[in-house]
C-alpha cells in the first residue's frame, strides 16, 4: 500500500491586527485668553419685577441715578433734577439704600458730599481716585514700591520702555500684579519728580536695543530747585488729570495742603 501522502499545508491567513483601543485626543487646553472670563457686561435697569416694590417717587430717582452709571450722581445733583424738596429727597434715598438699590460712595474729591449709584455698579476711577488709593487716601507706600520696583529694572537695564520695566517685574516679583499702566503712571511721575529721565530711543549707543523713537527712561540727574522739588505732586500718580479747576485740583487736595502747612 503506497505511503499516505501528507496533506498540504492550508495556506496562510492574513493575521488578524492586534485589539486596539481608539486613541482618544486629551481635551485642548484653552489658551490663555479663552480661559479669562469674558468682561462683565455692565447691568441693565432693574427688572420690573423689584421696581414693582418702589414708589413712584423712588423709581424715578433710581432711573435718574442709574443713568449717572459709575459715576453716579450727588445729593444735590438729584436735587436739582427732580426739583424735590431736600428733606423728601433724603428720605427716599435712605429708603433706596437701605433696600440695598442704591449704595452711597465717598470720592476723594467731594469728601462732604456723598454720590449715589446703583449697588451692582463699581465706582469710575475717578470716583475712588484711581489705583493707587485706597480707602479714598494716596497708598503711599504702594506708590513707593512701585518706584523701587522700577529703579531696580533701570539700573539692571540702564535704559528701558515701560512695556520692558513691566515685564522685568512681572518676571521677578509675579505677586505684585501691575497693570502696564499702572507702571505708565509710576514712570510718568518719577519723570516729573526728576529721578528719571523720559527720552526718545535714537537706535544707536545706550538705546542700540530700542526701535528709534520709541519712549523710554533712564536715571535722572540730582534733583534741582530745594524743597519745591519735594511738594506731594511729585508721587502722586493722578497729576496728569490734576488742574486748578478740575475734578482733580490743588484746591482739594489735602496732601498739597498740609505740605503749604509745613514749617521749611
Amino acid at each position: 500500500m503506497p505511503p499516505r501522502k501528507r496533506p498540504p499545508p492550508p495556506a496562510n491567513a492574513p493575521e488578524a491586527p492586534p485589539e486596539t483601543k481608539p486613541k482618544i485626543s486629551p481635551p485642548a487646553r484653552p489658551s490663555a485668553a479663552a480661559a479669562a472670563a469674558p468682561p462683565r457686561p455692565p447691568p441693565e435697569v432693574l427688572p420690573d419685577s423689584v421696581l414693582a416694590a418702589l414708589s413712584q417717587h423712588e423709581k424715578g430717582i433710581y432711573k435718574l441715578v442709574f443713568a449717572g452709571g459709575d459715576k453716579g450722581m450727588t445729593q444735590t445733583e438729584i436735587r436739582i433734577k427732580t426739583g424735590m424738596p431736600t428733606s423728601t429727597l433724603t428720605k427716599h434715598l435712605r429708603g433706596l439704600t437701605s433696600k440695598g438699590v442704591l449704595k452711597v460712595v465717598n470720592s476723594v474729591h467731594k469728601r462732604a458730599e456723598k454720590i449715589y449709584m446703583d449697588a451692582r455698579i463699581d465706582p469710575s476711577p475717578e470716583i475712588t481716585g484711581g489705583t493707587w488709593y485706597r480707602n479714598g487716601q494716596l497708598d503711599s507706600d504702594a506708590v513707593a514700591s512701585a518706584r523701587r520696583r522700577c529703579l531696580e529694572q533701570i539700573d539692571r537695564l540702564g535704559v528701558a520702555t515701560a512695556e520692558t520695566i513691566f515685564t522685568g517685574i512681572s518676571r521677578d516679583c509675579p505677586s505684585l500684579a501691575y497693570s502696564i499702566e499702572q507702571v505708565r503712571d509710576i514712570l510718568r511721575t518719577m519723570a516729573l519728580d526728576r529721578e528719571l529721565e523720559e527720552v526718545r530711543s535714537t537706535g544707536v549707543g545706550e538705546f542700540s536695543d530700542l526701535r528709534a523713537g520709541r519712549v523710554c527712561y533712564r536715571r535722572g540727574g540730582p534733583v534741582q530747585g530745594g524743597v519745591m522739588e519735594r511738594i506731594p505732586c511729585g508721587v502722586c500718580p493722578r497729576i496728569d488729570e490734576c488742574s486748578p479747576d478740575g475734578v482733580i485740583s490743588p484746591n482739594t487736595c489735602v496732601y498739597y495742603k498740609k505740605w503749604l502747612q509745613m514749617d521749611f
